[in-house]
């Protein structure tokens, strides 16, 4: 009896998981395309980007350019959009000095944007120096401070 109690608990977990598997496959068949930027272009909403820095500069590196001419298509193909820029830089140096490095680096990569055809009445430019960093915690390279958030976002 046992046995047999023991090969139809096994049975049922069987056809249970059989079943769950077929579920599965159905929903991953339903579930919408996974978007492409290589073949559809950047996507419309959340976008989020960062543009590095040598330190102490705030010139727009090739890179740079590229990611703002991402930015300015996504901007120009979707009336509803905001791009936020948001200057920051690393510990290196003096604080104020390093307030005004933030805001010449978010203001060059909004310049660069605004070039790239981003309408300028659509970019909110701030910019913090060292504080609220990318890359806060101890032991993480400086590199990764210095740097312009973009984000692009939808307007209701």
């Amino acid at each position: 009896m046992v046995r047999y109690r023991n090969h139809v608990v096994t049975l049922v977990a069987a056809l249970a998981i059989t079943g769950l598997g077929a579920c599965t496959e159905t929903t991953q068949q339903a579930s919408p395309p996974r978007h492409d930027a290589a073949t559809s272009g950047p996507e419309l909403a959340g976008v989020w980007y960062q543009v590095y820095f040598d330190t102490g500069s705030a010139t727009v590196n090739d890179r740079g350019r590229m990611i703002t001419r991402n930015v300015a298509y996504v901007t120009t193909n979707e009336p509803t959009t905001r791009v936020t820029v948001i200057g920051r830089t690393d510990r290196i140096g003096a604080p104020p000095a390093n307030l005004a490095l933030s805001e010449r680096r978010a203001n060059a990569v909004r310049d660069a944007l605004i070039t790239a055809g981003v309408p300028a009445a659509r970019i909110d430019t701030s910019w913090t120096g060292e504080v609220r960093q990318a890359a806060s915690q101890a032991g993480t390279d400086p590199a990764h401070s210095r740097v312009v958030d973009v984000t692009v976002v939808k307007t209701p």
